[in-house]
């Protein structure tokens, strides 16, 4: 059975064990001129390696055609009987070999972070060596001092000490590379040991050579270990153990002079220079020791502003309550659906009586509602690509691709309503609604439409569903048109104003007129109930409440003057929410003379509830403006409201009067009795709606309600209209 090997060793070691046998060999060999054997092979692996890797291994190569090129010229003037090189200046010709190494190793060490503590050891090494050399030896006196002699000895020194300092920097990535830098100034120290000779008596026959030949095979092997092609680590700094070789180093350098030759003239400035050297790389230590210092807290400063930068990115994109993404990033990931070629779909979910939570318990129980409900939402997330809450109860959901996003809507309305939601011991019941738009690329209206979509939802109903489509566009239009046409009316007096008598039951008399706004666009009358919901929304409904005002106001000064009638305008929510409507009514009061008696500002139970909270209605009713309630008995807990709200008349609303047929049914007529009795019982005025009949007018006056208004009595009919009644009701006496 054959023989094999566990595993096949690799090039480096391969290199390192063959290297080592044949330098040995040749050693024992003594033969001169084949030590440019190894020397010629490893010169050729640094070159080949060179072309793998950093700038740094092509210093070293150069550094080993140098030390080839230096070990040929010795071999040719030893066989030419030329005399050594060390009584020439070539006695140096190492140096090239040494610097390029040094350069090389500290190349390979380079770190992002500069200015370490053993480069500032080696600056501080031939900064004592040149002091050493030129300042403490002349002063001395030192007889045989040459110049000359000494400074190549300053530049040989200076170069064994950038080899220790590359050493130091090296030893803890790439030991083999430091081995080698560590064999050069061995090579160096043994040729200086042995006098210039070239010979130990411990290593005959070319001590020096043989340690000069382990540079080749230890470098050579380091070329090809796997370690070569890594960067040194950014940040890196010596371990404990190489401080404090470096410190040593340091230290016993200037030292070595004294040994060599231990007369006092050289070991006085000898022990001097350690003393310094040691002192000034202590400080350099503990220099180096508060830059890091420093650069760990710049470091944390930076990242301290990295993640600041990063908390208001992410704050920027989304919502402070919910966590959710804001509007401002949905509307960036439209834009990017829009511009790209995939069908997407955006979904807005709304909270039904979302306003009434908060108008109920506070706002902090209706933003604990509004995060518990951007959790179940969360629960959608891996099906669309984005969830981002709008603003107030709003949601949106944005899903790119094909998806069957009508039924996600059915089960995220699903998920709203599948539980109430439980805000400390309140156990709150919500629905929702939602509104569909489909977009395609280059659409970016989707929001838009979603909002029209959701907006139908909510006229439809609670927890109602409508999807963005034709029907909606052409609504969206209408509204567009109505806007721009009653924008017009403002500006051309488009609008004018019909009135409804009030009339008393006991006398017939006409007591008073409500005043309702028309609008004439072209040769079409636009009925309110179309034009006002657009004017609520878009914002118009301020303007046209005050020109309404005006107008009905300027017409009924003279009715009162002369007959007493009292006028009725009607008021929305977003009058009463304005700061300066109490002041544009009595402007409007002293402008057209009116007094404030005269006027009863009509509103319904929805609109006085969300206004009760403002001053408003307090400042006209303390200037004597009545306060009547339209359609009441529909609205919200009527009874329990009017306790506290500031009320003069109750207007019941049609829906009661209409149940009174021929003959009237006993339970109706219980209902509306009831009505009557509680506005007597609260001092309030009563005025029945919608009077359409003799049956229902004969009823109203058997049970004593005071004032009523409807069909039988008049139509909403013009100013003119209003003059004539008041003038044949002048004509004939009271019944």
């Amino acid at each position: 059975m054959p023989l094999r090997f566990p595993h096949r060793l690799p090039a480096w070691q391969c290199l390192l064990a063959g290297g080592l046998t044949t330098v040995l060999a040749l050693h024992l060999l003594g033969v001169g001129a084949a030590w440019l054997i190894p020397q010629a092979a490893g010169t050729a692996i640094l070159w080949r390696a060179a072309r793998r890797h950093r700038c740094g291994w092509w210093l070293i190569a150069a550094a080993g055609t140098a030390g080839l090129l230096t070990s040929a010229w010795w071999t040719v003037r030893a066989a030419t009987g030329a005399p050594p090189p060390h009584d020439t200046p070539m006695g140096l010709s190492l140096a090239l070999q040494y610097a390029l190494h040094a350069a090389g190793a500290v190349q390979l060490t380079r770190r992002k972070r500069p200015g370490s503590a053993a480069e500032s050891g080696a600056v501080v090494l031939c900064l004592a060596m040149v002091a050493w050399a030129f300042i403490v030896l002349p002063y001395l006196g030192e007889p045989g001092y040459q110049p000359v002699d000494n400074a190549l000895a300053i530049l040989d020194g200076v170069l064994d000490l950038a080899i220790l300092a590359s050493l130091v920097l090296t030893a803890r990535r790439r030991p083999l590379l430091a081995a080698g830098g560590a064999v050069l100034v061995a090579a160096h120290l043994v040729y200086a040991a042995a006098g210039g000779q070239g010979t130990l008596p411990f290593l005959p026959g070319g001590g020096p050579h043989l340690v000069m030949q382990l540079w080749w095979v230890l470098t050579a092997a380091a070329a090809l270990h796997p370690a070569a092609v890594q960067p040194a680590a950014a940040g890196e700094r010596p371990g404990r153990a190489g401080l404090i070789g470096m410190y040593v180093a340091v230290v016993a350098a200037p030292l070595l002079p004294a040994v060599a030759s231990p007369r006092a003239v050289v070991v006085v400035p000898a022990v001097l220079t350690a003393g310094l050297c040691g002192l000034l790389m202590l400080r350099v230590g503990l220099s180096s020791r508060l830059a890091e210092r420093r650069a760990r807290q710049i470091g944390a400063a930076l990242h301290e502003q990295r993640v600041l930068q990063q908390r208001l990115a992410y704050r920027a994109g989304h919502d402070a309550l919910t966590g959710l993404a804001n509007r401002d990033l949905l509307l960036d990931h439209l834009g990017r659906a829009a511009a790209g070629d995939r069908p997407y779909t955006l979904i807005l979910c709304g909270l039904d009586g979302f306003k009434e939570v908060n108008d109920s318990y506070g706002h902090s129980v209706g933003d604990t509602v509004l995060r518990q409900a951007a959790g179940r939402l969360l629960l959608f997330a891996p099906e669309v690509d984005l969830v981002a809450r709008l603003g107030g109860d709003e949601f949106g959901l944005l899903v790119t691709g094909p998806a069957d996003t009508g039924e996600l809507a059915g089960r995220v309305m699903a998920a709203i309503a599948s539980a109430p939601f439980a805000v400390g011991e309140r156990w709150i019941p919500l629905t929702a609604r939602a509104g569909i738009a489909d977009g395609v690329p280059g659409n970016d209206a989707v929001l838009g439409d979603a909002d029209l979509a959701l907006r139908a939802a909510k006229q439809a109903g609670g927890a109602r569903l409508a999807r963005f489509g034709e029907t909606l566009r052409a609504e969206q239009g209408e509204r567009a048109r109505i806007a721009a046409g009653l924008r017009q009316a403002l500006v051309d007096d488009g609008l004018f104003m019909h009135y409804q008598p009030v009339v008393d039951t006991a006398t017939g008399q006409i007591q008073g007129v409500e005043a309702l706004m028309r609008w004439r666009r072209g040769d079409e009358i636009v009925p309110p109930g179309v034009f006002i919901p657009v004017a609520e929304q878009t914002g118009l409904i301020g303007a046209l409440g005050t020109r309404a005002l005006r107008l009905a106001c300027a017409r009924a000064a003279g009715w009162h003057r002369e007959h007493g009638l009292y006028l009725t305008v009607n008021v929305s929510t977003h009058q009463l929410r304005d700061p300066g409507f109490a002041d544009g009514v009595r402007e409007i009061l002293a402008e057209t003379g009116l007094p404030p008696t005269a006027l009863v500002l009509e509103i319904t139970e929805s609109v006085l509830i969300d206004a009760a909270d403002t001053a408003v209605l307090a400042t006209l009713r303390a200037d004597g403006v009545r306060i009547a309630i339209d359609d009441f008995g529909t609205g919200y807990s009527s009874l329990a409201y009017l306790h506290t709200l500031p009320v003069d008349i109750l207007k019941i609303d049609q829906s009661f009067i209409r149940r009174h047929e021929d003959p009237p049914k006993p339970q109706d007529v219980s209902l509306t009795r009831a009505i009557l009795e509680l506005a007597r019982s609260r001092e309030l005025v009563a005025v029945a709606e919608g009077v359409e009949t003799q049956v229902q007018a004969d009823l109203l006056r058997r049970l004593r309600c005071p004032l009523v208004q409807g069909y039988h009595f008049g139509r909403p009919c013009a100013a003119e209209a209003i003059d004539a009644l008041l003038a044949e009701a002048a004509r004939v006496p009271a019944v």
